[in-house]
């Protein structure tokens, strides 16, 4: 989606949201739960009803980006008329199907659905569970017989939503040619209706259909019609995802109000961190399905061919908005107490309403197991076949030029991606892909110095400096295609923090210094931010440096370098004066680690890994000129750095890395057919799936070069947290294996099966724990106050 379809989408919600509040709708909906129709015409006026219908079919045509932003605000608002069951699964299966004759019947009544002129239902279900048109319905399902000009119709539908106040139903029957749609008017002979409340007190009916009899014009569509019906339940379960996000979404908003208003102990409940973690984790999941929808929706855009794909993603963005929903209302009647349990309080209408639309049209139990059957089995991590390698070539044989320089940001993402991949495969050290642990130095610098003498070891620095100069959306393009064939991440923190530090605060004299050793490989940069009392609690550092004439002398700890026993220098944050506010005495310094003065100690791993390094610093003299930046300034740029960390500590790589290793196991030990294993696989394929989604949403916000926000902290949550729940998973399929040596491979192959969960426990500790990423989103994002 453009950024002009986006602006266009925030206008469209911010109009659906005055609409809404013209009236209070949650009155409204106590008052009548199945909606007017009266409010109902009003609705079709401002056009929502033919929102996705496209312009040809009399439609406004703005899709269903669009119709997503009006259904989750009619879920925040509590919107009593049934949008979904008559606003959207009825149009969209008449826009859907090829048009028996010459498509008047179908065109007349498809434009009085638009303007509201008919309410219409559809009538498709026959089982409960049915997820699909086409699963049989035994010897209950609706028949349909041809005599004399007319047809007959017998059996019974179900679940039909909305189930009164209806002028007909599109009924889905099965003949001796197929299946065909019809349309009978409310009312018709043979029609007996059998009308029962909703959880949200909204009116759903089942029909039974004894004998119908009804004329030849009642026939919509002969070919193709469980396919259409299909295609309208997907979007169907799309725009109710919305709808639950909405839900999830005010309903929690008034659970945060509540709770900075409410004290209990002397203190507002809002203060309690088991209440902020608990509001966290939940709003986690509501920006999951939100993200998930997002991705699903543009996806399908791309490709609105591709049947098995939108079914995969509907039923992904179902699973986890069902959830969502269902866990923030419950959440909510928990967080007010009594009173929450109470009728009279609006929690309980978003709680009935998040049942309601959870269950409807497929529960979350239903679309994960759906979703583990549709979805592709993850493909290989780097595809080695020859289709990247020019004409007449074999990959990683031939001698294949690759440009120092081009217009890398002009040239088509695909082509740089697949220039990309050829380099990978002819220069990266095949026997260093996928390495589970860090590598040192001396097993890395090789490819370090192929990248220096390429040109391409600084993909985001300017051309001015020595980089390729890559625009945003290259730079993304570089890490995933690096991550995907499994390339090692070599001692960067040169490259990737301290160089762009230098380029925007540094002086021309600190930047000629220090930024050609970074990139020849011959500086070896390290970082050192934390220390034994100041880890999350960054600001909290002790580390002195005290001011002598043109020297600082450095006295002081550094813990948790990473690979600093190898580093040549070090840049770090030093606490230059004591007497202001911890975060406003804090200098940027580079250190020669050379320096007399300086010691390490290595630190090894529980995995036997010796990845960090404690630096001691004993009356350590550096020159005043290394001092990036102001004086007592360092914490803003501290700040920068850290957005960016937290984003790559966010990237599936991991976890879909630990997928693959699974799916490898799964394989040899043949526990795919194996429906419990089946289901724990298929719900961690869902949370690795919509973790990639809520990357996209920051990855693109990277590439349009914006700044980072704090809600950033749930991509780092959910990432770290999903790759150690799969690592957990391949530990208990590797048996015995997942209790062997950290660098045993299960039965000498290439699985590690320790790896990933290990490796998972230190990336929830790193950047900024998870516990302290929950704080800062409570209270930067939720507004929690004592957060």
């Amino acid at each position: 989606m453009s950024a002009a379809d986006h602006e266009l989408i925030e206008e469209i919600r911010d109009s659906a949201r005055d609409f809404l509040q013209r009236r209070d709708q949650r009155q409204r909906k106590r008052r009548t739960p199945g909606g007017e129709r009266a409010y109902w015409q009003e609705i079709a006026a401002v056009g929502w009803l033919g929102m996705s219908v496209p312009e040809a079919l009399g439609g406004l045509g703005l899709g269903w980006h669009a119709m997503a932003a009006v259904l989750e605000e009619a879920g925040r608002a509590q919107l009593p008329e049934p949008l979904v069951g008559a606003g959207v699964l009825s149009t969209a299966l008449l826009a859907r199907i090829n048009p028996a004759g010459d498509g008047t019947v179908r065109d007349a009544l498809l434009q009085a659905l638009c303007t509201g002129e008919k309410r219409v239902g559809l009538a498709w279900q026959e089982t409960e569970g049915q997820l699909e048109a086409g699963e049989s319905a035994g010897a209950f399902g609706v028949t349909v017989t041809a005599r004399e000009g007319a047809y007959v119709l017998n059996g019974e539908k179900r679940h039909v939503v909305p189930g009164a106040d209806v002028d007909g139903w599109l009924v889905t029957a099965d003949g001796e040619t197929g299946s065909a749609l019809f349309y009978l008017p409310a009312g018709t002979p043979g029609v007996t209706v059998q009308t029962h409340e909703r959880a949200d007190g909204s009116p759903a009916c089942h029909l039974t259909i004894e004998s119908a009899v009804v004329g030849g014009e009642a026939l919509l569509a002969r070919e193709g019609v469980l396919d259409a019906v299909d295609e309208a339940l997907d979007y169907g379960r799309l725009m109710q995802s919305a709808e639950l996000v909405g839900v999830a979404r005010q309903v929690l908003a008034d659970s945060v109000a509540y709770l900075n208003t409410r004290k209990q102990f002397g203190q507002t409940l809002s203060s309690f961190q088991a209440l902020q973690h608990r509001l966290v984790d939940t709003t986690l999941q509501v920006e999951l399905a939100s993200n998930s929808l997002l991705d699903a929706l543009n996806a399908i855009a791309a490709a609105p061919d591709d049947v098995k794909a939108r079914k995969a993603a509907a039923s992904r963005v179902k699973a986890r908005a069902a959830r969502a929903g269902i866990d923030a209302a419950r959440l909510a009647i928990q967080l007010h107490g009594a009173i929450g349990y109470t009728d009279e309080c609006d929690v309980s209408l978003y709680f009935r309403s998040a049942l309601h639309l959870a269950a409807w049209l497929g529960n979350a139990t239903a679309h994960r197991q759906r979703y583990g059957v549709l979805a592709a089995d993850p493909a290989p991590e780097a595809d080695d076949t020859a289709e990247d390698a020019p004409e007449g070539s074999t990959p990683g044989l031939d001698a294949m030029e690759f440009p120092r320089e081009a217009d890398w940001n002009a040239m088509p993402e695909a082509a740089f991606r697949k220039l990309l991949r050829r380099f990978f495969r002819a220069h990266y050290p095949d026997h260093l892909r996928h390495v589970p642990w860090r590598l040192h130095w001396d097993e890395i610098k090789a490819w370090y110095f192929t990248l220096s003498r390429q040109g391409w070891i600084a993909p985001s620095w300017p051309r001015e400096h020595g980089g390729m100069a890559l625009s945003p959306a290259r730079q993304i393009a570089f890490i995933e295609e690096a991550e995907r064939y499994g390339v090692a991440r070599a001692p960067d923190q040169g490259l990737v923090m301290l160089g762009p530090i230098l380029i925007r605060h540094g002086t021309d004299a600190q930047r000629a210094r220090f930024l050609p050793g970074i990139l020849s490989g011959e500086a070896v940069w390290a970082q050192g931010y934390s220390e034994p009392d100041a880890g999350s609690d960054l600001a909290s550092l002790r580390c002195e440096a005290v001011i002598d004439g043109d020297e600082l002398v450095v006295t002081g700890q550094k813990t948790w370098s990473t690979l600093a026993q190898e580093a040549t220098h070090m840049f770090m944050l030093v606490r230059t004066d004591k007497t202001v506010k911890k975060q406003a005495g804090i200098s940027f310094l580079l250190v020669d680690l050379n320096s007399p003065g300086v010691s390490r100690r290595p630190i090894r791993t529980l995995s036997g890994h010796e990845e960090f390094c404690e630096v001691f610093f004993d009356q350590v003299r550096v020159p005043r000129g290394n001092v990036v930046g102001e004086l007592n300034a360092g914490w803003g740029i501290a700040k920068a750095l850290l957005g960016f960390e937290r984003l790559f500590s966010g990237s599936p790589k991991h976890a879909s890395h630990a997928l693959q290793q699974i799916f490898s196991l799964a394989r040899q030990r043949g526990l795919l057919a194996d429906p419990a294993f089946a289901d724990r696989l298929a719900e961690l394929r869902l949370d690795s799936a919509d973790l990639t989604a809520m990357y996209r949403v920051f990855a693109d916000m990277a590439k349009a070069g914006l700044p980072l926000p704090p809600e950033l902290s749930l991509l780092k949550i959910w990432a770290t947290e999903t790759h150690e729940r799969l690592g957990a998973l391949l530990i208990q399929i590797a048996e015995e294996y997942g209790g062997a040596a950290m660098r045993l491979s299960y039965g000498g192959g290439g699985v590690q099966a320790l790896a990933p969960y290990t490796n998972a426990l230190a990336a929830t500790i790193f950047s900024g724990t998870n516990e302290i990423q929950r704080n800062i989103y409570a209270k930067q994002v939720l507004g929690l106050q004592g957060a």
